[in-house]
């Protein structure tokens, strides 16, 4: 049932935090679906400020993970973006529950983040997404 997770052009993650198409194949562009295509697109909405897609007709994708950069990551704001993050992600039509959510700074690199979540698609399949903020 990874139909109803839909598939997209599969994207690769630069340590450098860009994000471009994977061009890893020689025929040009590669695709990704299922599961693999929910975690990309849960990554990408999180990755993107809520609003910054508005003049393509997408004004609420997005999150406001990027309110908090700069921020303490104290109680209260790591607090905040869990909430933030919990929101981006019960936006995606794809997921039908968040069973699983943490939000934790990371001791050895000052202002990141790590997100864990585990998600229920809405095929009834468990997912788990993680991945790093830098919001210092």
């Amino acid at each position: 049932m990874s139909d109803a997770l839909k598939t997209d052009l599969r994207l690769s993650f630069k340590e450098s935090g860009g994000v471009d198409l994977d061009w890893s194949s020689d025929n040009g562009a590669t695709t990704v679906s299922g599961k693999d295509n929910l975690i990309q697109a849960l990554t990408m909405r999180l990755l993107v400020y809520r609003g910054h897609l508005e003049q393509l007709g997408h004004q609420r994708y997005g999150s406001r993970v990027a309110d908090l950069i700069g921020e303490p990551l104290d109680r209260a704001n790591l607090d905040l973006l869990r909430r933030y993050v919990r929101q981006a992600l019960k936006e995606d039509p794809r997921v039908d529950e968040v069973l699983q959510l943490t939000v934790s700074a990371r001791p050895d690199l000052p202002g990141a983040v790590d997100v864990r979540a585990r998600i229920r698609a809405i095929t009834g399949d468990p997912v788990e997404l993680g991945l790093s903020l830098d919001l210092g």
